[in-house]
């Protein structure tokens, strides 16, 4: 079957973030993503995953999609719910309104960092005319707060092992985003990092680069709060809290 141009982008699209919504399709197609997506769907391209607040659907691909897009099968398989969160987690902060973020695969940022990354989920943000690239935290909405100050801690400890990342942490060209659920948890997690614990030197603040943001949209999905999802959300609550230098 022959793929147009424009169903083919959305189909690469959603397999760079492995999974979409009808508001980050309607970014790429406005006015239309609900004929798009039914017709992916009806095709076998892509396959819904429901039982989420208010009936709210994600999309993501089948075997067929996937190698239309020009992706690992992997990424057509189903996912479990930590992984879902995660990769929900970062479609949802790299379309916020107003910003310019994109995910990137781990591959082509080891590239251009020059060093082999874990395969986790990356993306690259302007902030302030610079582009820097974030590893994406997504810890769960019941995850304490201290655990997320740890594993903060703990995947920083293994990248300073690298040479070039750690080139990368000192010139503020990387660093971690931990993207949340609530404006609570936004605060709570600020918190955390800021404050110095007895086993630190320094709050971890100070030793790398990172972005808190709570994404209303996330919230919403996993039933922690119930904005209106009938637009990208304009109102993410965003906070750079430290340029370490």
């Amino acid at each position: 079957m022959v793929v147009s141009e424009t169903n083919l982008n959305i189909l690469k699209t959603v397999g760079l973030y492995r999974i979409a919504t009808r508001v980050t399709v309607g970014s790429l197609v406005p006015g239309e993503p609900d004929k798009r997506l039914g017709s992916l769907v009806r095709d076998g391209f892509l396959r819904t995953i429901k039982g989420f607040p208010s009936n709210r659907t994600l999309y993501q691909l089948t075997k067929k999609g996937a190698a239309a897009a020009g992706v690992s099968v992997a990424r057509s398989r189903k996912m479990g719910g930590q992984s879902l969160l995660k990769n929900l987690g970062v479609l949802l902060f790299c379309h916020v309104s107003g910003v310019e973020r994109h995910r990137i695969e781990a591959a082509h940022l080891a590239t251009a960092l020059g060093e082999k990354l874990r395969d986790r989920a990356y993306c690259l943000c302007n902030v302030k005319d610079r582009t820097i690239a974030f590893d994406c935290y997504v810890p769960g909405p019941n995850t304490p707060v201290p655990t997320v100050h740890r594993r903060i801690g703990t995947l920083l400890k293994a990248m300073r092992t690298s040479p070039a990342l750690s080139e990368a942490i000192r010139d503020q060209r990387f660093g971690f985003a931990v993207i949340t659920h609530t404006a609570q948890r936004r605060k709570a997690i600020m918190d955390a990092v800021r404050t110095k614990r007895p086993d630190e030197a320094t709050p971890l603040i100070k030793r790398v680069r990172i972005w808190v943001e709570a994404v209303d949209e996330l919230g919403a999905f996993s039933g922690t709060s119930r904005p209106d999802l009938g637009h990208v959300s304009s109102g993410a609550q965003q906070t750079l809290l430290h340029e370490c230098g």
